[in-house]
Order: C-alpha cells, then sequence, then structure tokens
C-alpha cells in the first residue's frame, strides 16, 4: 500500500460520518447498529457477533466522535488503536488514556466505556473472532515469553480472571504502526481481497507486538511460568480444536502420551477448569456458530457440535450464553 493512498484512507476517515455529524450536533451517543446486534446481559449492552462477522473473520471502523460511547461488552476480541489524538476510556471502573499510537487488546464480556472524542481524533476498531489461526499462531509463537502470549491463549481457554485487558503504549518500534497501518488501509480499501489482505496482517501485528511487549519480561520468573504453561497447553487445544466432537480424556491422553489422571489433574492446574469443560466450552462456540449461519434445525445443530444428548445440549448452552439455542437463532436473525 503506497504513501498516497494510505494519506487518502487517512483523509477519508477525518471526514464526518451521518452519525458524527448527529453526535456533534446533539451531544448523545447515536447507536451504531442494529437493535438485533445488540441485547442485555446482566443489565448491560452486549454487541453482538452477528453484524460484524457474517462474511468474514476481521472487522474494522471508525469510532464515531463528539458522544460518550454507553458501558458495553462483546462477544469478540477487540483492539482499539489511537491513529491520532487521545481518547479515555473506563475499563472495569479504571479510567485508561490511550494516545497516539497506543493500543489496547480488550478481551470477550469486558465491560467498557469511551469517552467523546474530539475532532483530531481517530480512535481505530479491530474485531477479530477466536480461530484455528490462534492456535496455530500461538504454537509457533511458544518460545517467545511475552505476557501477550499468554493473555491470547487465556482467551482460548476462557482461564483468565478479571483483568483481560492490555495497554499496549506507543513504544519505540516503527514495525507496529507501519503494519497497523497497512491492515487498515488495505480494509477501507475495498479492493479485491481486502479483508483477506487485512486478516493476513493480524498474526504479524500480534508477532510484532509480543516481540516489543516482552522486551522487558524475558528474565522474569513470571515469564518463564508463563513458556512453561503455553508449551503444555498448546498441543492440549490443538486436539480439542481438531478433535472436539468425539474427544474425552482417555483419548487425549493416548494422543499426548500422558497417563490419564496426571493429564486432568495438569489441565485442571494450569487452566482452573477440567478438560471436559474445555471440550464442552469448544463444542458450545461450534453450535452458536452453527446457529448464526446455518438453517440446520436445533437437534441436528447439537450432532454436528458433539452433542448427543438434547437436554444436556440446552441446559449447557443457557448456562454459557443467557439464552436457549432458540432464543439465540432468533436474536442473531439480521432483518432483510
Amino acid at each position: 500500500m503506497n504513501n498516497n493512498h494510505s494519506k487518502a484512507i487517512a483523509d477519508k476517515l477525518f471526514k464526518f460520518t451521518k452519525i458524527e455529524i448527529e453526535q456533534m450536533k446533539n451531544g448523545t451517543f447515536v447507536p451504531d447498529i442494529p437493535d438485533s446486534s445488540t441485547r442485555i446481559k446482566n443489565n448491560r449492552l452486549e454487541l453482538l457477533n452477528n453484524y460484524f462477522f457474517r462474511k468474514q473473520n476481521i472487522y474494522i471502523s471508525k469510532h464515531n466522535r463528539f458522544a460518550d460511547y454507553p458501558l458495553h461488552s462483546h462477544q469478540f476480541t477487540e483492539l482499539n488503536y489511537m491513529l491520532s489524538g487521545s481518547c479515555c476510556q473506563i475499563i472495569g471502573e479504571r479510567p485508561v488514556t490511550l494516545r497516539q499510537g497506543g493500543l489496547i487488546l480488550i478481551g470477550p464480556g469486558i465491560s467498557h466505556e469511551i469517552k467523546a472524542l474530539g475532532e483530531e481524533d481517530l480512535l481505530i476498531n479491530i474485531l477479530f473472532k477466536k480461530s484455528a489461526m490462534t492456535i496455530e499462531w500461538l504454537n509457533q509463537m511458544k518460545e517467545n515469553r511475552s505476557p501477550l502470549i499468554r493473555y491470547l491463549l487465556s482467551l482460548e481457554t476462557d482461564s483468565g480472571g478479571t483483568d483481560r485487558y492490555i495497554v499496549f503504549n506507543g513504544g519505540q518500534s516503527e514495525e507496529i504502526p507501519a503494519v497497523l497501518k497497512n491492515m487498515i488501509a488495505e480494509y477501507f480499501s475495498n479492493d479485491t481481497y481486502s479483508n483477506t489482505m487485512a486478516e493476513l496482517y493480524l498474526p504479524i501485528l500480534f508477532t510484532s507486538l509480543a516481540r516489543e511487549y516482552g522486551q522487558s519480561q524475558r528474565n522474569s520468573s513470571e515469564a518463564a511460568e508463563s513458556l512453561s504453561r503455553n508449551k503444555k497447553m498448546i498441543p492440549v487445544l490443538k486436539l480439542i480444536e481438531e478433535n472436539y466432537k468425539d474427544i474425552n480424556l482417555s483419548k487425549a491422553a493416548v494422543r499426548l502420551g500422558y497417563n490419564k489422571t496426571y493429564l486432568g489433574n495438569l489441565i485442571k492446574k494450569l487452566t482452573g477448569v477440567p478438560f471436559t469443560q474445555l471440550v464442552v466450552k469448544r463444542r458450545l462456540y461450534q453450535a452458536r456458530l452453527l446457529l448464526n449461519t446455518t438453517d440446520l434445525p436445533i437437534s441436528d445443530v447439537a450432532q454436528e457440535s458433539g452433542f448427543s444428548n438434547k437436554t444436556y445440549f440446552y441446559k449447557v448452552f443457557k448456562a454459557e450464553f443467557g439464552c436457549l439455542p432458540g432464543e439465540e437463532k432468533k436474536n442473531q436473525q439480521l432483518p432483510t
């Protein structure tokens, strides 16, 4: 992407959108996605996957300026990149200031609000889904001792604590802003395969971030512990990803060369949850994907996701997502 094209994209992003004009006039928030793509969960606004990922794995947008974005969470992982100016976010009641060149990585379920941006402030939202690619990337990056690796692994296992966000200051790297600007320019260019090209930049970005973010951690005991954990958990996660429909602890122990009891205890120690729960969670996310992207009957969705007992499927789906499979399918349908 040449400099002239990048400048043209930046000029385009600075232009006022219809929502920005209305927010600047009234000073109040104007919703930017359909009501059918949101729901109230635990008395807070939650943004759903369906609006952003119907035909793609990555979604990039400019954050609308001139009004506070209300407290909300989302089902996906989000990177906020401060392309120009600065902004203040409240994440878990903690104020976080993001300045030009800085990023915030926010995991699913984290509630945050974004204070109003000024005319010279450009905040770019980069949203992406969990996928097998993340496991492959982690496997390749397992020798890196950056806390970012542990964080991304915790997103896959859902074993992280409540502090599931990372702030990256601008730092000294010229590589990271270059990757980000290329990704943004590709996405907004609307050229053939522009979404695919933007998605290919994602592992490059994380590799660059992991390298820079890990520099100060290379000799710490915390980093060594993280490295050891990743080496042991990545094969387990990969096995679940590839065999979630019929994998169990006995089969996993044989495949990985462990004693069944030892493996079960190891997984519980490293992730805080039993092996079975990791498998069920992976099946549930597959079921949710099928509900949102196919016309399969719910009984077939359950079978295709690895659930042989429909009653149990309904029970665990409700516990995980706060609604029944039929309600999920109805909520995720967009108006035509």
